[in-house]
């Protein structure tokens, strides 16, 4: 609700005076920047405000609902001068309470535009590293219905009913209904109905991550794009799962291209979709996919990039920069189910893979196989420990190296033993800016130097973005 005109004007008066602003002014801003996250960057006297939702070029009255020592966080309460990019009617109901898609209001060629400059602005300023070549972003062929693997949670709402959907933002405790999703294929978006349908018919609870007992915890979705086939993986706590396999059965009735269902347990902590123990499976809950006209196999466990279509352009443009040549020895390290490593064994190159998870290296070594590809290694090993295996596996020194660790990047050890192999060229694959522009800074340390940045957008209308860096020692020229 926008404030009256007295508090708005008090608001703006407080503006001119940076230091006694305070929560709940209004002060008006134009926006200059976006920062990595999606939120808008303006300044007051050199007093930087970030403004959730609002878009560079705008010029805003903001209600201010943090406010810290340097900066201030603030919602729009009314767009005085819009943008030409902005989007007047995101399609997602759900838009502006969800969290996820903080896009939507932008024109899809902007995001582009700021994505490309976010990875460029972050290594500079966290890299330190400015003397390189960067690539034009490459864009994702499609803008909805992309992802092929959605986690959702379970939790109570804030009438403490049971339901199926997203974490409010802002808070590990409560969770909103997600009735479908722009970005899942529709597929999902009936399995997502049913599922909580199951749940209210069972009067089934949700996990309380604050006394960590009753039972729903995650429901992992993935799909296929090349067979338009599902499966589901439902993880819970202790506890009995009722009807299962009438659960399977409806599925397979109601959602097209139902392949599988896998029931498993995770008793942990901590608030992720982790799979502890396989309890009950039904039908076979694993999907084919095909990309570059390469066959994989993807089991529950297994990564494989979210965006299939958009993924096949992620690994082409891996090889181009890794520069292969036939007979070389490459690491590929956080391996996953062997996207990369196959992709690269293609161009003749001797290839080993290192991953911790088994269910991806059991992928890996039969995706190998139905492939025809020989001459590749799969080891299934935490990276700090793998690493000598690898070595020992290539019975040489690597050329290449390429990495493709989690969003959080590389821990210490890893990083450190990385390096410590010595390849003339390390090609970084990474789905967060800043934990790639930290690591690049012991590269640097190291005598690296970075050639060139290519980003790829695999997440349209979030702030995500994806990037490949070819890095080569100094010494090698």
């Amino acid at each position: 609700m926008a404030r009256s005109g007295r508090q708005q004007s008090k608001g703006f008066r407080r503006a001119m005076n940076t230091k006694q602003i305070c929560r709940n002014d209004v002060v008006h801003v134009e926006i200059e920047d976006l920062a990595y996250g999606g939120l808008g960057v303006g300044k007051l006297d050199g007093f930087v405000v970030f403004v959730e939702q609002a878009l560079p070029g705008e010029l805003v009255a903001a209600r201010i609902i943090k406010k810290k020592a340097n900066h201030a966080q603030a919602v729009v309460e009314k767009i005085e001068r819009p943008s030409p990019f902005r989007v007047s009617a995101p399609p997602c109901p759900l838009f502006g309470s969800c969290g996820g898609c903080t896009w939507q209001n932008f024109t899809y060629d902007q995001q582009l535009v700021w994505k490309q400059k976010q990875v460029i602005d972050t290594i500079a300023h966290i890299g330190r590293q400015r003397d390189f070549e960067v690539m034009p972003i490459i864009g994702s062929p499609v803008q909805w219905r992309y992802r092929n693997k959605m986690e959702f949670t379970f939790g109570v709402d804030g009438d403490g009913q049971s339901v199926l959907g997203f974490h409010v933002p802002g808070r590990y405790d409560r969770v909103f209904e997600v009735p479908a999703c722009l970005l899942q294929p529709e597929p999902l978006d009936i399995m997502l109905a049913e599922l909580q349908a199951y749940v209210r018919e069972h009067g089934l609870e949700a996990y309380d991550p604050r006394t960590h007992k009753k039972f729903l915890r995650h429901a992992m979705m993935r799909h296929s794009r090349t067979t338009g086939e599902s499966i589901l993986i439902l993880i819970t706590n202790t506890g009995e799962l009722p009807e299962k396999e009438q659960l399977a059965e409806r599925m397979a009735a109601r959602v097209p291209g139902f392949k599988g269902m896998m029931w498993a347990l995770y008793t942990g902590m901590s608030d992720v979709a982790r799979i502890e123990k396989e309890m009950w499976r039904w039908g076979e809950p694993e999907l084919i996919e095909t990309v570059n006209g390469l066959t994989f196999r993807i089991s529950a466990q297994s990564f494989f990039q979210t965006n299939t279509e958009a993924a096949a352009l992620l690994y082409a443009r891996v090889v181009e920069m890794a520069q292969i040549e036939p007979g070389e020895r490459v690491l590929d390290a956080f391996c996953g189910a062997g996207s990369i490593a196959l992709h690269c064994a293609k161009q003749g190159a001797c290839i080993v893979g290192v991953e911790m998870i088994r269910e991806a290296i059991w992928d890996a070594r039969e995706n190998a196989r139905r492939n025809g590809i020989d001459g590749v290694t799969f080891l299934a090993a935490p990276m700090d420990e793998g690493l000598a295996l690898a070595k020992n596996a290539a019975g040489g020194e690597f050329s290449r190296i390429i990495i493709d660790p989690p969003r959080g990047g590389m821990d210490k050890r890893s990083r450190r033993g990385l390096i410590e192999l010595g390849a003339p060229v390390f090609v970084y694959v990474s789905c967060n800016p800043a934990t790639l522009a930290r690591d690049l800074l012991e590269f640097e340390d190291n005598g690296y130097k970075i050639e060139a940045v290519q980003p790829v957008d695999l997440f349209p209308h979030t702030y995500h973005i994806e990037t490949i860096v070819r890095m080569r020692r100094a010494q090698e020229g």
